[in-house]
């Protein structure tokens, strides 16, 4: 099943990507991220650097609602990532940079990771790692 998620979690993010990269609203964007998410999702943010987004969202609406906000800073977000297999959860491994949507300013955001665990292939808990290397040893990834 881990490998089936690494493949769940590319195949979404590729789309995302897409959809950026075509210029499609940020709404748009969240409605590919949303297919594979559980209607319990959580997404754990508590370690986000960003003040109105640093807490635990429960739930599609409030997912939802923090991709929202975060979008809606950015004019365009680019990243690299490496996806990496740790059993029932992926580590996403990512380098970002941002165009401020208001100031037109480059932010390079940095290295960071999120685990995903899914269950039933859908996306049930996501955690926002600022450092690349606690997320590695909190999800003890497979050889």
């Amino acid at each position: 099943m881990s490998q089936e998620n690494v493949e769940i979690w590319r195949a979404s993010l590729d789309r995302q990507l897409a959809a950026l990269a075509a210029g499609r609203s940020p709404e748009a964007t969240i409605a590919e991220m949303a297919e594979i998410w559980d209607p319990e999702i959580e997404l754990d943010a508590s370690e986000a650097p960003v003040l109105d987004l640093n807490r635990v969202h429960r739930g599609r609406d409030a997912v939802r609602r923090f991709w929202q906000e975060w979008f809606s800073a950015w004019e365009t977000l680019q990243y690299d990532y490496e996806l990496i297999d740790a059993g029932e959860s992926v580590v996403m491994l990512l380098e970002l940079t941002m165009r401020g949507r208001a100031t037109g300013i480059e932010v390079p955001f940095g290295k960071f990771a999120w685990i995903t665990r899914f269950k039933d292939g859908l996306v049930v808990h996501v955690k926002l790692y600022m450092n690349q290397a606690e997320a590695l040893e909190a999800a003890g990834p497979s050889e």
